[in-house]
């Protein structure tokens, strides 16, 4: 099994960006990931200089990207999230001027959290379970650069908490060799991403990688155990759940030879939508629409 270092790190998606190693259909890799301020912030302490220094599109690294061996445009790549082993420390912050309570405080804000089994221990005393999950994972773009910072079509900054372990995230090929990358992994994080940050950390991600010969898919969407997921985004949360509702009425229409309104009907009746990121932190809202398998089809 391969395994590729948090120092092989990109800040995008880029069809031209050098791959740092090239896999199999089939084989098991391990991404080791940077949290999303890159490993800058160990203490408290460490805050202000982050702070002096960031750069919106410098953040939220992805380990890769890798190169696919045989993947093809008009592919697909299912990247099956095997495990994810968190490396303390993680890291929540708030910056005035951001998030859904941007004037929560007058001053920048951060909690320091220790993991302890599948416990995180926060510096101001609280306990919560953990609930680790993979914010950034997708594929480059042929016609233009996709940063990590952003979602779209290839994946990139989703923040859906359904991307976790026991997930197959499907991911369509647009380049050869796809250029797979990983990262932006959070030990816990609330839906919406309230503060436009969650509890970031660094992490090893352990996935199988299986090449989907003439897949078709347009855009990124997965499932877990139990449920079909797909995804939307936009500058507001009502084209972002237009979009993500869009793909799964198409899915369940296939999936039960149906027509696409009556898929429609079949979100509002069993289906759930979620929000991933919504924090007026200068991004797109992510969503997503869960159904559960739970549904099937009798007769003709």
């Amino acid at each position: 099994m391969q395994r590729f270092a948090r120092a092989q790190y990109t800040y995008c998606f880029d069809k031209d960006a050098p791959a740092i190693g090239e896999i199999e259909s089939g084989d098991r890799v391990v991404f080791e990931t940077h949290d999303s301020s890159t490993g800058r912030i160990k203490r408290r302490e460490d805050l202000g200089y982050y702070l002096s220094v960031r750069k919106v599109r410098e953040s939220n690294p992805a380990c890769g990207p890798l190169a696919v061996r045989g993947a093809l445009p008009g592919d697909g790549l299912d990247v099956l999230i095997e495990d994810i082993t968190l490396v303390p420390p993680g890291i929540l912050r708030f910056t005035p001027g951001l998030g859904i309570l941007a004037d929560a405080g007058p001053k920048p804000g951060i909690i320091i959290a220790d993991v302890d089994g599948n416990t995180l221990l926060l510096d101001n005393g609280i306990r919560l379970p953990a609930r680790p999950m993979v914010g950034v994972i997708g594929t480059a773009l042929p016609d233009r650069v996709v940063y990590t910072a952003d979602p779209d079509i290839n994946g990139s900054n989703m923040d859906c908490n359904s991307i976790a372990e026991g997930t197959v995230v499907h991911l369509p090929v647009w380049v050869p060799g796809a250029r797979l990358a990983l990262g932006d992994v959070h030990a816990a994080m609330g839906d919406a991403e309230a503060t436009g940050g969650a509890i970031e950390i660094s992490a090893d991600v352990t996935v199988r990688v299986e090449v989907v010969k003439n897949a078709g898919w347009e855009k990124v969407w997965w499932e877990t155990p139990d449920s079909w997921i797909t995804y939307g985004h936009g500058e507001t949360l009502e084209i972002a759940n237009r979009e993500a509702a869009a793909g799964m009425a198409a899915l369940l229409a296939r999936q039960f030879q149906i027509p696409y309104h009556e898929g429609f009907m079949l979100i509002s009746a069993y289906g759930d939508v979620r929000i991933g990121q919504a924090a007026n932190c200068g991004l797109d809202v992510t969503s997503w629409v869960a159904f559960p398998k739970v549904a099937y089809r009798t007769g003709g």
